[in-house]
């Protein structure tokens, strides 16, 4: 008898330090509940295909459950296994080999999809019909009340190894993946890292050739700026040059104007002298005319007309030499009337090419006008691009800044990434 009791024994077989041991002790579960299940394994035995034909019979009312089921085994087979598994729970024994088929099971169910929730739920089916069996087949009290938590004690410790492996599962596929994402990133950040300090290395050389060809492009914007103002100024006393110009035509012209209506006073005079020296020439006609009478009346008279005579003759002398004195002023006005005609359509002349060369002064003037108003127009335009130019170059330098900052953020993310 003893010897029966003494192959009845239950046993927890794990060495002291063992983990399990604390869990084992907060569910109460003792050698005491292995030996009590041990005691009464002959009386569940039986019932064994019972308790499994009705559990997969509430499992497979869950399609889910049923079709993966059918994908990865099959009934009879899963009939045939958790008869064997459950009739462990009723060995007495727990030890690494127990544990470690439990773990087993736990990987096999997570490697086929079997998600937590379904598990533990069909646990607890498999509890009441275990929980049920006990009730029915253990009739002796206090017996199946121990015997009741017995089994609820190690399926206790059986959802507790399941869930931990799940869970341990779990860790080491999500330390898996971020040591995989880790990696991933480290070499993303690191290939960033080097396309980011290239393509920095890249701007920067970019930005200093447009830097360079800015600061020429400056330069020569000054120059053209320097030029055009130069051109500007020279615009403007040829501006003013040209007014003078105008100014001293239009002084030239009055002159001729002037000229022209001194002449025709002088013509008008010369006109009036004419009609005098015609009036002097009559006069000395009629003188000559007196004279020769007076001249045939003293010679009538004898010697008592020997006075008048002389008289006579020298009145007559004087109309003649009046006469030739006439002729030569007729001579003289007639060549200065010639010279004035001459000197008139000369000023006629002077003043249509005085209007002509005025016209055309205008024409200049206005010319400088338009090439003052656009050599002001180009100066300012190139001022306000020389602004804009200085306006990009400063943005320029801005970008060059903001280029390496963004390579010396780069390396430093990639030393964090290479620390991780």
């Amino acid at each position: 008898m003893h010897d029966d009791e003494q192959l009845l024994q239950g046993e927890i077989r794990l060495p002291s330090s063992h983990p399990l041991h604390r869990q084992i002790g907060l569910l109460g579960l003792t050698e005491a509940d292995l030996t009590l299940l041990r005691r009464i394994q002959p009386h569940i035995l039986p019932y064994m295909k019972d308790v499994t034909r009705s559990f997969y019979s509430q499992i497979t009312d869950i399609n889910e459950l049923r079709d993966m089921i059918m994908a990865h085994s099959t009934l009879e087979r899963l009939h045939s296994t958790l008869e064997r598994h459950v009739s462990e729970m009723f060995n007495g024994l727990i030890d690494h080999a127990y544990i470690m088929k439990r773990i087993k099971i736990a990987e096999m169910h997570r490697k086929i999809g079997l998600e937590t929730k379904w598990y533990i739920g069909a646990f607890q089916t498999l509890q009441n019909e275990l929980t049920s069996l006990v009730y029915v087949h253990i009739g002796e009290e206090p017996t199946r009340i121990e015997a009741i938590m017995a089994v609820n004690r190690i399926l206790s410790l059986e959802l507790q190894l399941v869930v931990q492996a799940y869970e341990e599962r779990s860790r080491m596929e999500r330390e898996q993946s971020y040591q995989e994402v880790k990696e991933e990133l480290k070499g993303s950040v690191s290939q960033l890292s080097g396309e980011l300090a290239r393509l920095t290395t890249d701007t920067n050389e970019t930005i200093q050739q447009f830097t360079r060809k800015g600061l020429e492009m400056n330069d020569k914007i000054n120059l053209t700026t320097q030029s055009a103002a130069q051109t500007e100024d020279k615009a403007h006393r040829g501006m003013e040059r040209m007014v003078q110009f105008s100014d001293g035509i239009r002084d030239i012209d009055l002159n001729a104007q002037e000229m022209q209506s001194q002449i025709m006073d002088l013509k008008d005079t010369s006109l009036r002298i004419r009609s005098i020296v015609g009036a002097v020439k009559e006069i000395a006609e009629q003188t000559g005319l007196l004279a020769l009478n007076a001249s045939i009346e003293a010679a009538r008279a004898g010697e008592q007309g020997a006075g008048f005579a002389i008289v006579a003759k020298e009145v007559s002398k004087l109309a003649a030499h009046t006469k030739d004195t006439v002729a030569d002023i007729e001579e003289l006005i007639g060549n200065s009337t010639l010279a004035t005609n001459a000197v008139v359509h000369r000023i006629r002349l002077v003043k249509d090419s005085v209007a002509a060369v005025h016209e055309q002064a205008e024409g200049t003037k206005e010319a400088f006008g338009d090439i003052v108003r656009q050599a002001v127009q180009s100066v300012q335009g190139l001022e306000r691009f020389m602004a804009e130019m200085q306006s990009l170059l400063e943005m320029t330098e801005s970008i060059g800044q903001a280029t390496n900052e963004v390579a010396a953020s780069a390396e430093r993310l990639n030393e964090t990434a290479l620390r991780v």
